[in-house]
């Protein structure tokens, strides 16, 4: 089916825009935490349009063109992890109020949970070609 090869696409963006948030976007934030300083949720530049709609797309076409447990698994962890960075974590880089030092702490937070979301996403997509070729 042709959405079937959609799924890895989708999760590649995903992927690639966490990676360069976690290589790019955090060191840049870790060596100079300025409050206030990430771009407003829908202005040009925002993180969140390698998120809406391509990552829940991925997840979704993965759970319907029924991926393998262990993948399913990878990008529950993946889902989980970006909630909780973009809700509870997130908010702190755009308040002006916040001081460097709750800045950086943050920063730090999310350089390790965005890691974790770099890794299981690229899991979920290793297996999801494994799991791919050995059905052809």
């Amino acid at each position: 089916m042709i959405l079937s090869r959609l799924v890895v696409p989708l999760l590649s963006m995903w992927f690639f825009g966490n990676l360069y948030e976690q290589v790019v976007w955090n060191p840049q934030l870790l060596a100079d935490p300025r409050p206030g300083s990430l771009v407003g949720v829908f202005a040009a530049g925002s993180p969140i349009y390698y998120y809406l709609p391509w990552g829940p797309l991925g997840v979704v076409l993965a759970v319907v063109m029924r991926a393998p447990w262990p993948a399913l698994g990878c990008l529950a962890v993946s889902v989980a992890m970006k909630i909780l960075l973009i809700t509870q974590v997130n908010p702190v880089f755009r308040d002006p109020a916040a001081t460097r030092a709750v800045v950086h702490h943050h920063a730090v937070l999310w350089a390790f949970g965005n890691g974790v979301v770099v890794i299981t996403v690229a899991a979920a997509i290793l297996l999801i070609q494994r799991a791919h070729s050995q059905r052809t």
